[in-house]
């Protein structure tokens, strides 16, 4: 009988299962003495290390679920007791005929919680993958060759952070460069964030320490198209795209996903990845953790999100449901809480007026706009009792803060104002976004004091935290702020090609470029130039040389010499 036709009912009851998986995920079976395929262990709860001890294994034990027990050896561990076990793919199980019926009957359960095998021994407040420190960081994959030189290396960016980043997390003043006819300004904070870096050294790494097999990014590693293109043509393939359309191989013209063995690597972005991808590729036997990076800030999210569902709060993620961060924080979040995604103040206001609303009928209906964004197990009579918000960490902290005021203000009008604290989290007030979108947008902020002639904040056409530096801009200079992703969107000194960020999915100009006249004419111009968190220092630099290429050399100060000026500050 195939296991997917049994009912777990079948399973013999009180008895507890015990699996074994090595180190690429492979869960070890052996035969018995009626020649089928059974566990490592099943009985009572007590004798699961007793097993494992009886076979020289030391190792924990861990229940991922009621009955079910996980632990795991390296594949180098594996002890003589165990020779002629087998170890199998949780993919190669799916239809097998011959296992032990407990362990047949539980394959949905093993299934269901083989997400925890990677982080298996893993504690509240272990991380996937930290930042690296200043030692530990490998500057040598931004000079491979001319190509990654041109992509990554800016001396003028780098005195300007050397110079103004005392501290990492505080915003100071803007640096400016003197170039003569023309004068910019760049914030104390841009470009790369730590979590960018962690992941772009990941990858790179990766791709050099592994040239006899194939490396492949779950989607996009960070939202900038010059640095995916540089990895694709170093080999770097990619599963899907940013929006979790599977990529198809072009020489089998099948998905790759369909092609996965257990000798390819597959990379986490910085992003993360939802557990129904990540199951698939632990169902595949491949070493997730050792690929997985994760930004620790991302996952300060998720790690919020589980010690307020299991504090009795409901969670309300703010970030765009379309976003793979915010896919993957809602995956996790659901896990611990009922969730539900809003994008901005006007979805934050159907959630107000859901929580107002006194008939039940009367709530479903003014839910129905954010149903197909919120956790199956989301109840209206219950779950907007108790709220917590958590974002996605690349928007504006003024417009989450925006959002709670008004959720706390629904939930004064709903409990009273001395109740109001029992049902809002009053620490999840911002608490969530990173860090370094924040003093990014900080430093950018202390930038835009006074006139300039043109703001150009460059970035991905898909990076969220871009769009944000934007609006900042925009807020303050209008038609005079413009959004490019690189040099070549600047035509000439008259005409720049303006992105239009899609935030707005109903506006048919969103998501395209626009052709705006740039600069004025005359001598002594202000440029404010800043970049996302996900821009190469090298692109900034090639817009200054774009931008002073179109004045005479005699009017132009040397680099060097500007150089020399910010070193000497």
């Amino acid at each position: 009988m195939n296991w997917k036709d049994r009912s777990d009912t079948e399973a013999t009851m009180g008895s507890a299962l015990l699996c074994l998986f090595l180190g690429n995920n492979k869960l070890v079976l052996r035969e018995n003495s009626e020649g089928r395929w059974e566990s490592l262990a099943m009985g009572e709860e007590g004798d699961l290390v007793g097993a494992l001890e009886s076979l020289g294994i030391k190792t924990k034990v861990v229940e991922v679920s009621p009955g079910l027990h996980f632990a795991a050896i390296d594949d180098m561990e594996v002890p003589d007791s165990l020779l002629g076990a087998e170890a199998y793919s949780l993919s190669d199980l799916r239809d097998r005929d011959d296992l032990e019926e407990t362990l047949a009957s539980r394959l949905s359960a093993i299934f269901e919680a083989s997400i925890r095998i990677p982080y298996l021994y893993f504690r509240d407040n272990d991380y996937i993958y930290r930042f690296r420190t200043e030692k530990q960081r490998n500057r040598e994959v931004y000079y491979i060759d001319d190509t990654s030189m041109a992509l990554y290396h800016s001396a003028l960016c780098r005195a300007i952070k050397e110079l103004k980043r005392v501290r990492e997390r505080s915003a100071a003043t803007p640096a400016r460069l003197d170039f003569g006819a023309v004068t910019y300004a760049l914030p104390s904070h841009f470009g790369f964030c730590l979590g960018v870096q962690n992941a772009i050294e990941r990858a790179y790494e990766t791709l050099a320490a592994n040239p006899s097999r194939r490396v492949f990014m779950l989607s996009e590693l960070i939202h900038n198209p010059f640095v995916n293109d540089d990895l694709t043509a170093r080999g770097l393939l990619y599963l899907q795209s940013d929006k979790g359309v599977p990529a198809v191989n072009p020489e089998s013209g099948r998905s790759y996903w369909d092609e996965l063995n257990d000798e390819d690597i597959v990379i986490i972005p910085a992003f993360g990845a939802r557990d129904e991808d990540k199951r698939k590729l632990i169902e595949r036997g491949l070493p997730l953790n050792q690929y997985d990076a994760t930004c620790m800030l991302v996952e300060k999210v998720w790690k919020a999100a589980r010690r307020y569902g299991q504090r009795g709060y409901s969670v309300v993620i703010h970030g765009k449901a379309e976003h793979e961060e915010t896919k993957a924080t809602f995956s996790n979040s659901a896990k611990y809480a009922p969730s539900v995604i809003i994008r901005d103040r006007k979805e934050a206001q159907i959630l107000a007026n859901v929580i107002l609303a006194e008939d039940l009928d009367k709530k479903k209906r003014l839910f129905e706009p954010l149903s197909d964004k919120s956790s199956k197990d989301f109840c209206l009579e219950t779950a907007l009792e108790k709220l917590a918000v958590v974002n996605q960490t690349t928007l504006l902290r003024n417009e989450t803060l925006g959002i709670i005021e008004l959720l706390e203000e629904a939930l004064r009008k709903k409990y009273g104002e001395s109740h109001v604290e029992e049902h809002m989290a009053m620490s999840s007030k911002g608490d969530t976004l990173c860090y370094a979108t924040q003093v990014n947008q900080d430093a950018l902020t202390k930038a835009i004091e006074g006139d300039v002639d043109a703001a150009i904040v460059v970035g991905g056409k898909n990076s969220s935290n871009t769009f944000q530096l934007f609006r900042v801009c925009q807020e303050r200079f209008g038609e005079r702020a413009f959004y490019i992703q690189s040099e070549a969107n600047i035509l000439s000194r008259e005409e720049v090609e303006h992105f239009i960020f899609p935030y707005d999915p109903m506006d048919p100009r969103q998501g395209r470029m626009e052709k705006r006249a740039f600069l004025p004419g005359g001598n002594r111009l202000k440029i404010l130039l800043t970049g996302g968190a996900s821009c190469p220092d090298g692109l900034l630099q090639q817009v200054i040389a774009k931008i002073n290429g179109y004045f005479p050399d005699s009017e132009v100060r040397p680099v060097e010499e500007v150089l020399e000026e910010v070193e000497g500050e």
